[in-house]
């Protein structure tokens, strides 16, 4: 059984399969490897009462890395499912849904690593 990953913040571009990177805490997801598979669910904690996870899709990773949050690029971002924003804004963004302090500049986004995790979508299965 695949472990689960929740895509709240981007949920249109994992429908699209236009998303295909994620950035996590460093600290989380240390086992993730190369070839594992996710299934990429909409929210998987503080659901209310009677609800289910709502499963996206399946993905197959192809890369995990730790990298500083400033290796951040325009493609990145669009990696990422956010194609509008530039590094900063996403840089900012991420820090601020991690619980690192802001306001974000430039010295604390060098300072900061994250776990890059990259994936291709496997076909859907259809029942």
């Amino acid at each position: 059984m695949s472990r689960r990953m929740s895509c709240s913040m981007t949920i249109e571009a994992v429908r699209d399969r236009t998303k295909t990177v994620t950035r996590r805490h460093v600290d989380t997801w240390k086992t993730l490897a190369v070839g594992d598979q996710l299934t990429l669910i909409e929210k998987g904690m503080g659901l209310p009462k009677g609800s289910k996870q709502v499963v996206l899709c399946e993905v197959e990773v192809t890369a995990v890395t730790i990298e500083p949050l400033s290796a951040l690029n325009p493609a990145e971002c669009a990696a990422e499912g956010f194609p509008s924003y530039t590094p900063f804004e996403f840089a900012a963004m991420w820090m601020s849904g991690h619980g690192y302090a802001l306001p974000a500049d430039e010295h604390s986004v060098n300072r900061i690593s994250c776990r890059r995790i990259e994936w291709r979508y496997l076909p859907e299965v259809t029942e």
